[in-house]
């Protein structure tokens, strides 16, 4: 896609100089450029994995949640100990 940027002169010599030094073309600086602040703004999110994990509000009321209950039985001085 071609759009039309409009910079200030001393951006514009700046730009040069970095064209001059680095061997880019002016388009592909400003492509970088843009690329680059892209990657740094855009708004994050969860990892998928993530998201699959937390979606749930509360864990405790599926069905293949761990019954803590069975353990605390399991325990040798189960009546003596208070949780």
């Amino acid at each position: 896609m071609n759009f039309s940027v409009h910079f200030d002169d001393e951006t514009v010599a700046r730009l040069q100089r970095a064209v001059a030094r680095v061997g880019l073309t002016r388009n592909r600086i400003i492509s970088l450029a843009v690329q680059d602040w892209l990657a740094r703004n855009e708004e994050r999110d969860w990892p998928p994995s993530l998201k699959s994990h937390f979606s749930n509000p509360a864990p405790e009321l599926t069905e293949d949640t761990l019954d803590f209950q069975a353990w605390r039985e399991a325990l040798p001085d189960a009546a003596g100990t208070r949780w």
